[in-house]
C-alpha cells in the first residue's frame, strides 16, 4: 500500500483534496438546510400570528371604505384635470408664472407702465352699514376692548406674509383656489336667460370688467396673521405688487397676439386663463377681425405673403380670417363669437409656428369644424373639443420637419396638436430630372456592359487558343460585368455618386398638406360654451 502510494503520490494528493472538499461542502449543505428550516419555521409562525391579528381585527366599515375611495377618486381627477389643462389653454403658462411672481420676494420690474387703476384704487365699502341701534351698544359696552393706537410688533407669522419694514408683501394664491373665488364672484353677477337661447348683454365687457376687479380684491386682502392696525399698509403694497407682476402677464400674453394687449384685453385674457372664455359684443367682434385683418396683411407672420402681389395677398389673408364661416360685410352671430376668437388663437398660434419653422410658403389653411367637434362622436357633452385644419405649404423638407416636431412639442405651452395625415409631393420638374438621371444610368450601363461582354467573350476565346484553363478569363470576365453594372446602378458604397439625391434634389420646393386636430379641454370652464 506505501508502495502504492509512493508510485501514485499525485493521485493520492488528489483524493485528499477531494474528500476534503466533501466533507466541507456536506458541511454547507447541512448549515444551509438548518437555516432554511428555521426560516420555513418563523415564516409559519408569522404567518400565524397574522392570521390571529387578522381576526381580532375589524375590517373597515362601509362607510369608511367609501370614503377612502372617495378620497382617492378625487386625487386621481384632480390629477387629470392638471393634465388636459395643457389642452389648449395658451394663456395659463403666464398665469402660473404670474403667481410665482406674486408669491415670490424679489422685486418685479416690467417695461409696460403698471395699470394705474390697481394701485390707485380705493378701498371698497362695506354694502350694508351697521344699525345705529348696534353702534349705541356698542358705544355703552365698557368691556369691549378698544382698538391700539398703534400696531403691535410685527410676529414671525405676520412677516411671513407681510414685512412692515421692508413692504414686503407675499401674496400665496395657487389656480384652482383661484377657479373657485372666479366661478362664485362668476355666479354673483350673472344671470342666466331662461331660455336656451344665446344672447350677448351689451354690458359683457363692464362684467368682466367688475369680475376681474372683485378677484382683484380679494385677493389683496389682509390675512388674518396681519395686525388690522396694518391691513391698510398690507392692502396698499398688495396692490402694488399685484399691479407689476399683472404688467409682467401683459407682457407675456403679448407674444403670443397681434392684438394690441391693453390693460383692458389683458384682464380678459386673465380670465380666460382661469376658464371664464372671453366674449365680447358682435359690433367689437367684428372689429377684432377686421383688426387683426389688416395686421395680417401688414405683418410677416404668415409665411410667404411678402412674395404675393397686393391683389394675391388680400385674397389669401382674407381666406385664412374668414373662410367659408363668416362674412366680411355682416355682423357674426352671437353663437360664433367665442368660436370665432377661439380659431384665431389657434391660427395665429399655426403661423407662428410655421414662421419660426423656416416654412417658406403657405398656400392654404382650412378649418374643417368651426365649432369644434366632439372628440367622442357620440357623446355631444364630450370634455374635449376637436378643431381640424388642412395645410397646405410648400418649403424645404428641413423646414417641414421643423414645424412637425414644433407641433409635436406644443403641449410644453398648455396646446395639444395631433397630426392625422401627411402628405409630401417633390415639384414635376424635379421628377422629369431624376427619370432623366436614372434613365441614363441604366442605358448607359446597358451599353457598358454589352461592350465589356464582347470583351470578355474576346478574352475568352484567345485564352481558349493559348491555354486549357478557361476559368481564369470567364471570371475576369464576370468580374468586369459586374463592376460595370455597379458602377451605374450605384450600389457601391465607394462610387463617388453613391448616395446622390435624385428625387428631391430641390429641397425648397417640396409641397406639403398636413390634417392637424388642435384639442381643447372645455370640461373646467366656468360657462359651457
Amino acid at each position: 500500500m506505501k508502495q502504492f502510494i509512493l508510485k501514485n503520490i499525485v493521485l493520492a494528493a488528489i483524493l485528499v483534496l477531494t474528500l476534503i472538499s466533501s466533507i466541507f461542502l456536506i458541511f454547507v449543505i447541512w448549515n444551509k438546510s438548518q437555516m432554511i428550516s428555521q426560516s420555513m419555521a418563523d415564516i409559519e409562525a408569522d404567518g400565524d400570528t397574522l392570521d390571529t391579528i387578522n381576526m381580532t381585527r375589524k375590517p373597515n366599515s362601509v362607510e369608511q371604505s367609501e370614503k377612502m375611495i372617495n378620497v382617492d377618486t378625487d386625487a386621481l381627477n384632480k390629477k387629470n384635470v392638471l393634465i388636459y389643462r395643457h389642452f389648449g389653454k395658451p394663456y395659463r403658462p403666464a398665469l402660473l408664472k404670474f403667481l410665482k411672481n406674486i408669491a415670490s420676494s424679489v422685486e418685479l420690474n416690467s417695461e409696460l407702465p403698471v395699470d394705474p387703476t390697481l394701485v390707485a384704487k380705493p378701498k371698497a365699502k362695506p354694502e350694508t352699514e351697521a344699525d345705529e341701534d348696534d353702534v349705541e351698544d356698542d358705544a355703552e359696552d365698557e368691556d369691549a376692548p378698544a382698538a391700539p393706537a398703534t400696531p403691535a410688533p410685527p410676529t414671525d407669522e405676520e412677516k411671513a406674509v407681510f414685512d412692515p419694514a421692508s413692504n414686503l408683501v407675499i401674496l400665496s394664491f395657487d389656480e384652482d383656489t383661484l377657479r373657485a373665488m372666479l366661478a362664485e364672484l362668476y355666479g354673483d353677477v350673472h344671470q342666466d336667460s331662461s331660455d336656451d337661447t344665446f344672447v350677448i348683454p351689451d354690458t359683457v365687457q363692464e362684467e368682466t370688467a367688475q369680475l376681474f376687479s372683485r378677484l382683484f380684491d380679494q385677493m389683496i386682502e389682509a390675512p388674518e396673521a396681519v395686525d388690522p392696525a396694518r391691513a391698510e399698509d398690507f392692502r396698499k403694497a398688495a396692490a402694488a405688487k399685484f399691479a407689476r407682476a399683472f404688467a409682467l402677464f401683459r407682457e407675456e400674453v403679448q407674444e403670443l397676439t397681434l392684438e394690441d394687449v391693453n390693460n383692458r384685453v389683458a384682464k380678459e385674457l386673465f380670465l380666460d386663463a382661469l376658464g371664464l372664455p372671453r366674449l365680447m359684443r358682435q359690433r367689437d367682434c367684428k372689429n377684432y377681425i377686421d383688426f387683426l385683418y389688416q395686421k395680417y396683411l401688414t405683418s410677416d407672420i404668415i409665411p410667404g405673403i411678402t412674395l404675393r402681389d397686393e391683389y394675391d395677398r388680400e385674397g389669401l389673408v382674407q381666406d385664412l380670417i374668414y373662410g367659408k364661416n363668416l362674412n366680411r360685410q355682416a355682423l357674426p352671430v352671437p353663437e360664433m363669437v367665442i368660436p370665432i376668437i377661439r380659431n384665431f388663437q389657434i391660427k395665429e398660434d399655426l403661423f407662428r409656428r410655421m414662421k419660426d419653422s423656416g416654412i417658406v410658403k403657405l398656400n392654404s389653411l382650412n378649418a374643417g369644424v368651426f365649432y369644434g367637434s366632439p372628440m367622442d362622436p357620440n357623446d355631444s357633452e364630450s370634455p374635449i373639443l376637436v378643431f381640424t385644419y388642412t395645410i397646405d405649404m410648400t418649403s424645404t423638407l428641413e423646414s417641414i420637419d421643423a414645424f412637425i416636431n414644433s407641433l409635436h412639442a406644443a403641449y410644453k405651452s398648455d396646446r395639444v396638436y395631433v397630426i392625422r395625415d401627411i402628405r409630401l409631393k417633390a415639384p414635376q420638374d424635379d421628377i422629369i430630372v431624376a427619370n432623366s438621371i436614372v434613365a441614363g444610368h441604366v442605358e448607359g450601363g446597358t451599353r457598358e456592359a454589352a461592350n465589356a461582354q464582347k470583351a470578355a467573350d474576346g478574352t475568352t476565346d484567345a485564352a481558349a487558343a493559348a491555354t486549357k484553363e478557361e476559368a481564369k478569363p470567364a471570371d475576369a470576365a464576370a468580374a468586369l460585368i459586374a463592376a460595370t453594372y455597379a458602377e451605374y446602378e450605384l450600389t457601391d458604397p465607394h462610387h463617388p455618386e453613391y448616395g446622390k439625391v435624385l428625387i428631391g434634389e430641390t429641397r425648397d420646393d417640396i409641397n406639403c398638406t398636413l390634417v392637424v386636430n388642435y384639442l381643447f379641454y372645455r370640461a373646467d370652464n366656468i360657462t359651457p360654451q
